[in-house]
């Protein structure tokens, strides 16, 4: 019998309500000696747990050791352990108790007295069929700690017991958080665990009365991680992926299916070695990349790991090694000269040493060289692109071939712009030009053809597909993992990868989470597009259908009569900046942007074609007035800038076979557009950086002197119109240090190869006709005026405008005219090029500027270039004694040695043993600038009298110490 009243009946506590019956319990308590109370109390947690009042019960049990806490002295560990294994199981203890319990121990017991003391507790309650509280893994951590036990085997005794216990299914988020990593541990250790794993699907209806339905849903997605985790995708049948499985975090499916393998999918067919399946990314994109498009991406043949042996082997290994090869020859020709300090030749020899990788490389030129015969624009321009790469200095083909060019005669590229325009460009359907695809995975779109649906995906990290077809609508795909593919079937969305050439394919069944969730549905598993990688496109007015075929990575556009009008780079996988090129099977379905305009194009004749290609030598602005012109039709913008596209992809042929022929002895065509011809007289080296420059100067001289002549004078500055500026080109030098460039072409020591490059580019320059010899084009350098009173903001703001707006400003002024050539943010600097055909250029005021420096004169100009040839000629190097200028510059212009060899740039060799060639202090645009005078006006000067060392010197005196340091 015991000695304290019985505590009231469970029934009577639970009609008064919590409150109602923590009062009766404490009035029942209240006579009661402190000995009695904790048993009072723990009585009361019996009743209560068996009649189901859970949160009285705990209520009841944390009394009791409430008294404990408040009489230290009545604390019987023994006692209490007894309690805690009676009333654990029975669900009478609370969370909070137990957690007091757990500190309780390890401060009144040693560390495995402790520790086994709570385990044996919480032992008890899955034994019950109980998990007792939601933080048992990290106290039963804590007092593993002071038991010396480590944590990693404490936590696998957990799991364990929770796995063989059953209680998984059940137990709460806190417990599937914390026991994820040690239950992937055991189960993939033990046959028998796994099992038990792969049974424990969190019961959901259980989580969602407990905590609702996205609770439920994050403990099923931790079961089903943690058995991606153990390794359980290869216990798991096909069956289960499409039920269990169901509805899976995309990342976990992926891992899980990798773990079944094969037997996922045994009847997919195997798809190797297609290359005209649009929904198939090429392995290697590099032998379609334009050149320049992604920097460079070719083989790196040149270091020293560099194997000849090993890709002759290659090519000799089979059709794909050779195929492989192939391509990597492609990229690697079409970089050549990316580096300045690579031997590229080096590598070319290497190759034509061994004959597999001669013979191929043969093969790439013989096909090069029928593409650059064939009025097909986009292969002519790839192949000149390639051949000079390959026949010029930095390919040296020609020295170990040298017949290579013998029957090598490119077509003319107006022909090729003509045949293109009327064949058929791809913007004529909207297809953009510039289609990019990319190596990486993580590429930011995707496109996928599937019948009559047509899926676009933009990549990010939450994805977004729209999808375009009988009925257009929109996934989001949150967290898409890289690698797949999205895409629709008409009925549900899809994402697709290929795992050694089987099409793996997932049902979206929505999110989870932050996730894509996925289901592998053993219906679709194998499901992938089905698109043509070839079909027929009418374009307005043509004769007949064009074909688009896909084939190794790019489409290619073949007109009626067999003209191939262009080729795209494609891949179901793209990057987020290019163009987004639809898969060939599409190309039907989309309506012509512009009718009217392209079926204009068909009508073109060859001189409006000739037009086009030269105003696009001129300029962006001039070729779209020349577009404007011939072809009015032509209004929508994307099929304009198609159009012009297609005119300076022809500009760019043209100057590469200008390039080729020169490189290769043939003769150039007789019709030459003017603007590329060189005087007959005055025959360079015409590379296309240099026939690039040379239009430059012939379109800005020929700007300057229709102003000049062709506008009324008036005592002011005014401006004219905004002309066109070609793209620019270096060659060497600028207009203002032309005579610092041409300074090494005079001197005894030069050697005679670095004497002929300086030569011929100053034939280049005797060419252009700006200047006269007698100062009539001078170099002006202006910045903003009023910068000083703007704030920051409007500065930049302004900056932007000049950036935009002033480059091509064409002026003309009170003695001439003057072009601004660009506007550089950085420093707030315009260049521009004055011209004054008397001679006799005083300052000038231009409106919204101030000089930033003072002028440079251009020292060159036809008659001046022309006539230092010909003393060269006639008498060879001038006598300069080098140590004799040095001094005398030092000692005119007042400043030290060292900045007068600087200025000079004579070498080491050639001076007196007391003269230092370092520690200059002179900022390099000063140097230029001094040296600029040293190259006298009448070069005849140079034979008898030098430098011209007393001008440099003046002008250093009176310019020099106020002149900025920056350009």
């Amino acid at each position: 019998m015991t000695r304290f009243p019985q505590p009231p009946a469970p029934a009577d506590l639970a009609a008064a309500g919590p409150r109602g019956a923590k009062k009766m319990l404490t009035r029942a308590a209240d006579p009661l000696p402190a000995a009695e109370l904790a048993p009072f109390f723990e009585q009361a947690c019996r009743g209560l747990a068996r009649a189901g009042e859970s949160e009285l019960a705990f209520w009841a049990f944390g009394q009791a050791r409430k008294v404990e806490k408040d009489h230290p002295a009545l604390l019987d560990l023994d006692r209490v352990q007894k309690v805690f294994l009676e009333l654990v199981p029975a669900g009478g203890v609370g969370p909070a108790a137990l957690r007091d319990y757990a500190k309780t121990l390890a401060a009144e017991l040693p560390g495995e007295e402790a520790h086994a003391r709570f385990r044996e507790v919480v032992c008890a309650a899955f034994d019950a069929g109980v998990v007792p509280y939601a933080r048992i893994f990290p106290d039963l951590r804590m007092l593993a700690r002071g038991a010396k036990i480590k944590k990693r085997d404490e936590e696998e005794f957990l799991a364990e017991r929770l796995l063989r216990a059953g209680l998984m299914p059940v137990a709460s988020h806190q417990v599937w958080a914390a026991a994820r990593e040690p239950l992937a541990a055991v189960a993939g250790r033990d046959d028998a665990l796994m099992a038990r794993l792969i049974d424990a699907e969190p019961d959901l209806a259980h989580h969602e009365e407990e905590s609702g339905g996205e609770v439920a849903e994050e403990i099923r997605q931790m079961w089903l991680e943690t058995l991606a985790e153990s390794g359980a995708g290869a216990h798991l049948s096909a069956h289960w992926f499409g039920g269990e499985g169901r509805g899976c975090a995309a990342a976990v499916l992926l891992r899980l299916a990798d773990q079944a393998g094969d037997r996922l999918f045994p009847e997919a067919e195997v798809v190797s070695g297609v290359e005209t399946d649009p929904a198939v990314p090429p392995p290697d994109y590099r032998h379609i990349a334009p050149q320049g498009a992604m920097g460079t991406d070719s083989p790196r043949w040149w270091g020293s790991g560099f194997d000849a042996k090993q890709q002759a082997a290659d090519v000799a290994s089979g059709p794909e090694g050779r195929e492989r090869f192939t391509g990597l020859l492609d990229a690697f020709v079409r970089d050549l000269g990316y580096y300045g300090n690579v031997d590229y030749p080096a590598t070319v020899r290497a190759l034509w040493d061994l004959p597999e990788t001669r013979e191929a490389l043969r093969e790439a030129v013989d096909g090069w060289k029928a593409d650059a015969s064939r009025s097909d624009l986009p292969f002519l321009h790839d192949a000149l692109h390639r051949l000079v790469r390959l026949t010029g200095r930095g390919g040296g083909y020609l020295g170990l071939e040298p017949d290579a060019a013998e029957d090598l005669e490119p077509a003319d590229a107006v022909d090729a712009l003509l045949a293109a325009l009327r064949g058929g460009v791809p913007a004529e359907f909207a297809v953009p030009g510039d289609g990019s695809p990319w190596k990486s995975p993580k590429a930011g779109r995707t496109i996928i053809q599937h019948l009559g649906c047509l899926t676009i995906t933009e990549r990010s990290w939450n994805a977004y597909a729209s999808v375009t077809g009988d009925r257009d609508l929109s996934l989001r795909l949150p967290q898409l993992p890289d690698g797949l593919l999205p895409w629709h079937d008409g009925k549900t969305g899809l994402l697709s990868r290929i795992r050694d050439g089987v099409w793996q394919t997932f049902r979206v069944e929505g999110r989870t989470g932050q996730s894509v969730a996925l289901t592998l549905d053993p219906g679709t598993a194998t499901a992938r597009p089905q698109a043509p990688g070839t079909a027929e496109v009418t374009f307005p007015g043509a004769a007949g259908p064009s074909e688009v075929r896909l084939s190794r990575g790019a489409i290619t556009v073949t007109a009626p009569d067999g003209t191939r009008t262009a080729r795209l780079p494609f891949s179901p996988v793209m990057s987020a900046k290019g163009g987004l090129v639809p898969p060939p099977g599409w190309w039907p379905r989309r309506d012509p942007m512009d009718p009217d305009g392209s079926a204009a194009l068909r009508r073109l004749d060859r001189e409006s074609a000739a037009r086009l290609l030269e105003a696009a030598l001129t300029g962006p602005r001039a070729a779209a007035e020349a577009l404007e012109a011939v072809l009015p039709e032509v209004t929508a913008p994307a099929l304009r800038d198609g159009v012009l596209e297609a005119a300076r992809t022809a500009a760019q042929c043209l100057l590469l076979a200008i390039e080729l022929r020169d490189r290769t002895g043939r003769p150039q065509p007789p019709a030459l557009p003017a603007l590329v011809s060189p005087a007959a007289d005055l025959p360079f080296r015409r590379t296309t950086a240099q026939t690039r420059w040379l239009v430059r100067q012939r379109l800005l001289a020929r700007a300057l002197e229709s102003a000049a002549t062709g506008e009324p004078a008036a005592g002011q500055p005014y401006l004219v119109r905004t002309v066109s500026l070609p793209p620019r080109a270096y060659v060497g030098f600028d207009l203002d240090t032309l005579a610092g460039f041409a300074l090494p072409a005079v001197l005894p020591w030069t050697s005679d190869s670095h004497r002929e490059s300086v030569l011929d580019v100053l034939r280049l320059w005797a060419n252009a006709p700006i200047g006269d010899g007698a100062g009539a084009c001078r170099i002006l350098r202006f910045t903003p005026a009023g910068g000083e009173e703007q704030s920051n903001a409007e500065r930049q703001m302004v900056d932007r405008r000049l950036e935009e707006e002033a480059p091509g400003e064409l002026w003309r002024t009170p003695d001439g005219a003057l072009l601004i050539l660009d506007y550089q943010r950085r420093d707030r600097i315009a260049t521009a090029v004055r011209y004054a055909p008397g001679g006799t250029s005083g300052p000038i005021t231009l409106p919204g500027w101030q000089a930033a420096r003072p002028p440079a004169p251009c020292w060159g100009g036809a008659d001046r270039v022309v006539r230092l040839l010909r003393l060269l000629d006639d008498r060879g190097p001038a006598p300069i004694d080098a140590s004799a200028t040095v001094r005398l510059l030092a000692e005119r212009a007042g400043f030290g040695l060292a900045d007068a060899v600087a200025v000079c740039k004579f070498p080491a060799e050639v001076l007196d043993d007391g003269i230092p060639v370092t520690g200059a202090t002179l900022p390099y645009p000063m140097r230029d600038a001094v040296r600029e005078r040293l190259l006298p006006g009448d070069p005849a000067g140079l034979w008898t009298g030098g430098l011209a060392v007393d001008a440099a010197a003046g002008w250093w005196r009176a310019h020099g110490e106020t002149r900025p340091s920056k350009p």
